[in-house]
């Protein structure tokens, strides 16, 4: 029995494609090294030959997994679920990801993706709390929890949240370099009557898991659900991040005792009904609005939202995609932000986004804007990257 034969997805989609080719020239990977194998066309047939352990490594460990040839597919075959069960099968046999791999025990150990301890969490929080009551003048109501006991309440003389809580998921890169983004979500949530709670215990929107195997996407699954026990917030608030935003609607908010929602939801719902009140700020112009790939294609499409935000706070903005659902990768999905493989996405940001003037690129998702910020400082692109809350967060 070959080691394929444990990835059943993989094996239907393989057997299924009619290697019509529609994928091959959409495929994000495929652009930015023009080899075939580097297809989703390509992939499939290593599949169906059942092709060695490292035939399969080089193809699918450089599979962004952006599903854009799910769309682009006549039958709608999913090569980012199929390249997630033979990562899974590489990874059983020793032949992990090594970058995700890293991610992924960071994960598991500290709770983020970029293994800092919980006291260094805590230390970063703080900090960004001041930064709130010196831009904002308002005393945050942000809470550390780490399991078992609130260690200390960033709100005045409170020692724990009085009033409804919302259990805050935002990314580490949120903490430790997207700063303003942090201080959106605590700011807004507060505007808006919550009380917020950070887990130190899991402080983190990205499921590498996903880009590793099941059974490590269901661990970190696992964690966020323990968490949200512990805790026992009356609502769950999950933060700026694509893929994981699209494991977290599959595998946790189903389980979830609490209702769980898109920061994006929360804040256009209470935009809607008048209940936020945005303000027009400046922004570099132009400002240049990106879809995520798993928002834009993923379980749980958040495609409205943003852009009545984004337009809210800084009126007029560009769209690079008639149809949302065509947006193309960053090139840091499935572990491709990865340092060793940066060259390659500049090579793919020069093919794909040449004559694209960018003034703020507006990305809402952890892993898109850390990628953008790098790759704007190879190519020497001065333009600002934010996501939809660091905006907001200037605007309310």
């Amino acid at each position: 029995m070959s080691d394929v034969d444990k990835a059943p997805y993989a094996l239907f989609v393989a057997y299924a494609c009619t290697r019509c080719r529609n994928c091959i020239e959409m495929c994000p990977s495929y652009i930015a090294t023009g080899e075939f194998a580097n297809t989703p066309m390509g992939r499939l047939q290593l599949v169906r030959r059942r092709a060695t352990p490292d035939e399969l490594y080089r193809s699918f460990s450089l599979c962004a997994m952006c599903k854009r040839c799910a769309y682009f597919c006549p039958l709608g075959l999913d090569v980012a679920e199929a390249t997630r069960q033979i990562r899974g099968v590489l990874t059983a046999a020793g032949r992990p990801v090594s970058y995700v791999a890293k991610v992924v025990d960071n994960f598991l150990r500290h709770g983020n993706n970029v293994g800092m301890p919980p006291k260094v969490v805590a230390m970063a929080a703080r900090a960004l709390a001041k930064k709130i009551i010196q831009e904002k003048g308002a005393e945050p109501r942000l809470y550390l929890f780490d399991g078992e006991r609130y260690v200390e309440a960033l709100s005045g003389a409170e020692e724990r949240p009085r009033g409804i809580v919302a259990l805050l998921f935002p990314s580490s890169s949120d903490l430790f370099e997207f700063e303003e983004a942090f201080r959106g979500y605590v700011y807004l949530l507060n505007l808006l009557g919550y009380d917020v709670v950070l887990s130190l215990r899991v402080t983190d929107t990205a499921n590498y898991g996903y880009y590793l195997g099941a059974e490590h996407m269901r661990k970190i699954a696992g964690m966020y659900l323990e968490e949200i026990r512990r805790v026992g917030p009356h609502i769950v608030v999950f933060g700026e991040c694509g893929h994981g935003w699209h494991v977290f609607t599959r595998l946790v908010a189903p389980e979830s005792p609490r209702p769980a929602v898109h920061i994006h939801q929360l804040l256009f719902r209470a935009y809607s009904r008048g209940e936020l009140k945005i303000r027009r700020v400046e922004a570099r112009r132009p400002v240049v609005y990106m879809d995520p790939c798993n928002y834009s294609r993923g379980a749980s499409p958040i495609v409205t939202e943003p852009r009545a935000l984004l337009k809210a706070a800084v009126g007029e903005y560009v769209e690079l995609w008639k149809n949302p659902r065509e947006s193309l990768c960053c090139l840091g999905g499935g572990g491709l932000i990865a340092p060793e493989a940066m060259e390659l996405a500049v090579k793919y940001w020069e093919k794909m986004y040449r004559g694209v003037e960018f003034g703020t690129a507006v990305r809402p998702c952890a892993t898109c804007k850390a990628q953008l910020r790098r790759v704007f400082h190879a190519l020497g692109v001065q333009a600002d990257v934010a996501g939809v809350v660091d905006l907001l967060y200037r605007a309310t």
